[in-house]
């Protein structure tokens, strides 16, 4: 059952994609295909005709001969501009699909996991092999075309000559056998070929081109990439050396065997048994015949590829399928009145069995200034990552409004989030777009000038040669290069896009800044905040390691290998003389 589904996605995708180009270019493939074994027979009518000394054999052989000629001309004419145009849309429909398919997964587990992370980064490296699905599905209806033709013609001289291509089979088998074998070997090494990319990505980013020279790390790259490398090869090279061995002995029978076909027939003619014409059709479709079957071996490779790369395609629209959120079709609500609530919340990452988080309960009251608090690896940005939706809970319910918020709308619940992290992305755009799409929605001149203020960014707007309108990134001409603060800050003005959220999480967003702008910066969220609260009940989630900063929170939230331990106000907590006391202390005294 998957394999018709497999066949229908790839003769649909085809057609989809050109429909009139692809139904032009099957005609004509199929017409080029029967031209020649056609012509043949023309030949072998034309000597029986002046054998035999025949005018209408003769005129029907001329005939024939030429019609075939004219149907290959305009065939060869018309057909390959249209075949590559259609290749090429097929091309761009394939890449197109596999953007929107895999934009469309709402979470993140596709990338925590090694397994479906190895599968993805098949199917995209191999993405191009769909995009010929057009010129081999065109290459399939001139083969069935040509070989009908063919087996008719050998049948016509005589039914045991239908034995030779069904011998020629043996060598689609032998390629089939071989092109699975190297498959195996390639998908072997698809590990250490995702090592070996990294590596060398790793070996050429600026960014770490500066700990590469410290620690004198280049010739230990150079010599990994070379041992994966050489592993990655000898796979591959023992597979391609089994296949050419099993390939030339199958090819060497067929051969052998032909050449003893066309000596009977010969022997036959001789005897009277056959005709001129036959023997000269048997001669003349020998290369055929062999081509036909080399053909069909050689392109076996091809159909097995794209096969198996629309198979990696249909596995990825079944997972994207699978893990679409697809019940969760409540609109998010427009303003909150009760806030947030975690119950019993316990989280794995995907792959892994160890907890997360365990067992945690907290609300986050509608109108709130929330911070979290601890140690590396408590869970705060785990915590933070649930909250956006990014994943679901593996045991317990966050409800929104005593909603599930699994019942929600992923698009919909984000669309009224607005965040920054501290490992945010340097979008290599415009200045002006690297703040827009923080709102992709009211993205005009005065929004993002409004929201630029708001992040403190006008010294770094101020500062480009073309303003908002300046490329950012030096992998363009012309390309400027920002620090890291600079970056940070138009990833801070980014988040200040969306004016009226109804979570606002930043997770130290601020760590590149130093104290001072951190501070003025939180006071800027702290009365975006103050604001969204008085209009949508909007909460704002924290995530800090500078109890200057924690301290404005309204409430604080004081997580330990994953557990909610202390919850409280800064004043309850310093009281109670606990962890966080501890950590306020600990901290306090480094700037005394």
């Amino acid at each position: 059952m998957r394999s018709l589904r497999i066949a229908w996605l790839w003769m649909t995708t085809s057609f989809k994609a050109a429909p009139l180009l692809m139904t032009i270019s099957s005609v004509l493939v199929a017409l080029r295909a029967v031209a020649a074994p056609t012509q043949t027979y023309g030949v072998s009518l034309l000597v029986d005709g002046l054998a035999g000394d025949r005018s209408s054999t003769i005129a029907l052989g001329i005939g024939i001969i030429v019609g075939g000629l004219a149907v290959s001309f305009v065939a060869d004419v018309v057909g390959w501009p249209l075949q590559d145009t259609a290749q090429e849309r097929m091309a761009g429909r394939v890449h197109a699909d596999l953007l929107d398919v895999t934009t469309g997964i709402p979470g993140l587990t596709h990338h925590e996991r090694p397994d479906v992370a190895d599968r993805l980064e098949l199917v995209r490296e191999r993405a191009w092999r769909m995009g010929v699905g057009a010129e081999v599905l065109l290459w399939a209806f001139a083969t069935v075309a040509n070989t009908v033709t063919v087996l008719g013609l050998l049948g016509s001289v005589h039914p045991l000559l239908l034995l030779l291509p069904l011998l020629g089979a043996s060598r689609i088998w032998s390629a089939y056998v071989s092109s699975t074998r190297q498959h195996k070997a390639w998908e072997d090494s698809l590990p250490q070929e995702r090592l070996v990319d990294r590596l060398i990505e790793v070996s050429k980013d600026a960014r770490t081109g500066l700990e590469l020279r410290v620690f004198g790390l280049g010739r230990v790259l150079v010599e990994r990439i070379f041992s994966l490398q050489t592993e990655r090869y000898r796979r591959r090279v023992e597979a391609a050396r089994w296949g050419g061995k099993v390939d030339g002995t199958v090819r060497l029978a067929f051969g052998l065997a032909y050449a003893a076909a066309v000596v009977w027939v010969i022997v036959r003619a001789r005897d009277g048994l056959q005709t001129a014409g036959d023997v000269v059709l048997v001669l003349l479709l020998a290369p055929q015949v062999d081509q036909m079957t080399g053909g069909i071996a050689q392109n076996v490779h091809w159909v097995g590829e794209v096969v198996r790369s629309f198979s990696r395609y249909d596995w990825l629209r079944e997972y994207a399928k699978d893990n679409s959120w697809r019940t969760s079709t409540d609109p998010a609500p427009a303003r909150l009145s009760s806030g947030i609530e975690l119950r019993n919340v316990g989280f794995s990452y995907p792959g892994s069995d160890s907890a997360v988080l365990s067992n945690v309960s907290l609300t986050l009251p509608a109108g709130s200034a929330v911070a979290l608090v601890g140690e590396n690896g408590a869970g705060k940005t785990t915590l933070v990552k649930l909250l956006a939706r990014m994943y679901d809970p593996t045991t317990g319910h966050i409800l929104v409004d005593g909603v599930d918020l699994a019942t929600i709308s992923p698009d919909s619940w984000r669309s009224q989030l607005s965040a920054g992290f501290q490992d945010f992305v340097k979008f290599e755009l415009t200045a002006r777009e690297v703040v827009g799409i923080g709102d992709v929605s009211s993205e005009s001149d005065d929004a993002v000038r409004a929201a630029i203020s708001r992040g403190e960014a006008e010294s770094v707007v101020a500062g480009l040669p073309l303003g908002l309108d300046t490329q950012l990134g030096k992998k363009f001409t012309d390309g400027v290069e920002l620090s890291g603060g600079q970056w940070q800050r138009l990833a801070l003005a980014r988040a200040f896009m969306r004016e009226r959220p109804l979570l606002l999480l930043l997770d130290e967003p601020t760590a590149a800044l130093d104290p001072d702008a951190e501070h003025r910066l939180y006071e800027q969220y702290a009365a975006a905040a103050r604001i969204a609260a008085s209009e949508t009940g909007g909460v704002t989630v924290l995530v800090s390691h500078r109890f200057s900063t924690v301290r404005m929170a309204d409430l604080i939230v004081v997580m330990h290998n994953g557990r909610v331990e202390e919850v409280g106000s800064h004043e309850d907590l310093l009281a109670a003389g606990a962890r966080y006391a501890e950590l306020f202390e600990l901290q306090a005294r480094a700037y005394r």
